[in-house]
């Protein structure tokens, strides 16, 4: 098998140095041919002041030995090539390297170097009538040079073997032309010099050969490495040892090119321009440190998306905390009353009771059965909620009595002992596009949070326009007031803002006013805010946007100048 690739090796190194035409049909061929072009023009220069030096040696050593001598013609043929080698250095300096070459110019070369092989190889005519120190003068000058040209074009075969027979060619000549023995003993020994020459040019031409088939691989697998991890969507770079970029892809460079990478693996990912990147790092003998991000956004995402419905979950779980133990107080007490009151009065009860008494036990147990029905009230309207169409159509709604009605229901039932201390001013010409009963179950849940703030001031309802904002329902209260941190809990779900110490009071309900007063606005574009200061009181705001709002004429000028009541400035301010 070794034999018949050497036979293979030799038949297309004999061929390439024979052949009447440069290969340049492959990529390994048009950059082998382009590093020979390269590499003979670097020479020329050196090639050039050799064969001075050398022709002038041998013209001393030919006038020193022979007495008649015609070695002048000889030099002057030497000098005129050495000039040409010299005149092509010159025209070619300073050019910009080529990219790619036609090969034109080593065809050129390669006939150069004929005529150099003759003109040296021609020697021993010019040296006298002295046959045997002609052959003897050209033998030393023909294989030192043609060994010089193969150890500095070792990547142009064809050039230097070009060269050698040539030169051999014309010695032979001479040889046959004088039918010396001496002459004829030289070329046998420059006939195995030539062997030699050509086993070492064609093993240097096939290592060299080798190594760029080898490098051109190389290169084409990198380029596929480079391409396939652009498809991958994958940053990826090699640094060296000292932290420089080798190798990188185009990704790597939009992104991270212009940051300086600690070579040092991350454990959580990075993020860049919303794009969430892991890093990966592995250092490899021989080829540097290999840095890979690799885009996990998706995963980010979707570990976010769970981290969120965690949250959600127990925030969930906590607020089913609070219900429940909410309802084993809101449900409990009013039922233990009732159940209390009831026993007592009772055909079982042997406890002897007046008629007054009776009428007092049966207005305690409407009044707690007052209280469960609306605590329940307010579970329901909270449960009612999570259908999707859980709003009614929407209508003009007259906004001023609707707030009247709610103020008369609630002074009329549970809170009678307000019914003074409410101070209502809302023009009666304004009117809405919503849901009616969303919005009196808004405006009642939060009248009746400001009654339940346990203020002995009155409690202010105004309404009014404000441009640029809409139209602004406010509710004030000089209570007890909030705190920052109980303000922006005020609309959880079965949140109460009462102190810790109280345990329980039938006025404060389930703690589910608020939170469904904000879903019902939010869910017909209005807004509700809070505006609380501890020991001074809260204000509660409705804004209903201006694209809502409808007029009509009022009914008396005197409901028609409640509209000032209003600071429009101060009211746009507080809202936001």
């Amino acid at each position: 098998m070794y034999s018949g690739v050497m036979a293979k090796q030799e038949k297309s190194f004999l061929s390439y140095v024979t052949g009447n035409t440069i290969p340049r049909a492959t990529a390994v061929d048009r950059l082998v041919l382009l590093q020979q072009h390269m590499d003979f023009s670097s020479h020329k220069l050196v090639m050039a002041t050799i064969m001075l030096v050398n022709t002038i040696g041998a013209s001393f050593l030919v006038h020193r030995w022979v007495p008649e001598t015609n070695i002048e013609a000889w030099i002057a043929i030497n000098l005129c090539l050495a000039t040409l080698l010299v005149i092509d250095f010159l025209l070619k300096r300073g050019r910009p390297a080529p990219k790619t070459v036609s090969g034109k110019y080593l065809r050129r070369s390669e006939f150069l170097a004929i005529l150099f092989g003759l003109a040296w190889g021609s020697l021993p005519f010019f040296v006298g009538a002295d046959e045997n120190a002609a052959m003897i003068m050209g033998g030393l000058m023909i294989t030192p040079m043609a060994a010089g040209m193969a150890s500095m074009l070792t990547r142009v075969p064809r050039i230097v073997l070009r060269y050698a027979l040539s030169a051999f060619f014309a010695s032979a000549a001479y040889s046959a032309y004088a039918q010396s023995v001496t002459g004829a003993t030289i070329c046998l020994m420059m006939v195995s010099f030539m062997f030699a020459l050509y086993l070492g040019a064609r093993s240097s031409y096939m290592v060299y050969k080798s190594d760029i088939d080898a490098t051109q691989k190389a290169e084409e697998s990198r380029d596929l490495l480079i391409g396939a991890l652009e498809a991958s969507h994958q940053a990826f770079a090699i640094f060296n040892e000292d932290g420089d970029v080798v190798v990188e892809n185009q990704l790597h460079q939009q992104v991270f090119g212009t940051s300086e990478d600690t070579l040092e693996p991350i454990d959580k990912p990075i993020r860049r321009d919303g794009v969430f990147w892991q890093k990966s790092v592995e250092c490899i003998s021989g080829v540097g440190t290999v840095v890979v991000y690799t885009d996990v956004t998706r995963m980010e995402e979707a570990r976010s998306e769970i981290e969120h419905a965690r949250n959600d979950a127990e925030a969930a779980n906590e607020a089913k905390t609070r219900f429940l133990g909410s309802m084993s107080a809101e449900l409990k007490v009013p039922l233990d009353v009732i159940s209390a009151c009831a026993g007592v009065i009772g055909s079982s009860s042997n406890i002897p009771c007046s008629e007054e008494e009776v009428s007092t036990y049966a207005d305690k147990i409407a009044e707690q059965a007052m209280i469960l029905s609306s605590t329940l009230d307010g579970i329901i309207n909270f449960t009612r909620m999570e259908r999707e169409d859980y709003l009614a159509q929407s209508s003009e709604v007259p906004v001023s009595e609707v707030i009247q009605n709610v103020v008369r229901k609630l002074t009329e039932g549970e809170f009678s002992r307000f019914a003074d201390r409410l101070k209502i001013s809302v023009p009666s010409n304004l009117a809405a596009d919503m849901d009616e009963s969303s919005f009196e179950i808004i405006i009642r849940n939060i009248i009746k949070n400001a009654l339940e703030s346990g203020s002995s001031a009155p409690i202010v309802v105004k309404a009014g326009m404000v441009s640029g904002v809409g139209l602004v329902v406010m509710v004030r209260d000089r209570g007890r007031g909030m705190t920052s941190d109980v303000l922006e809990k005020a609309f959880e779900p079965f949140f109460h803002s009462r102190p810790a110490h109280q345990k329980y009071d039938h006025s404060t309900g389930v703690g589910l006013g608020l939170s469904v007063a904000r879903r019902l606005a939010d869910a017909q574009g209005l807004r509700i805010k809070l505006r609380s200061e501890l020991g001074r009181g809260t204000t509660a705001f409705v804004t209903i946007p201006e694209t809502l709002v409808r007029r009509s004429a009022p009914q008396d000028s005197a409901t028609a100048t409640e509209i000032s009541v209003i600071d429009p400035a101060e009211l746009q301010k507080k809202t936001g």
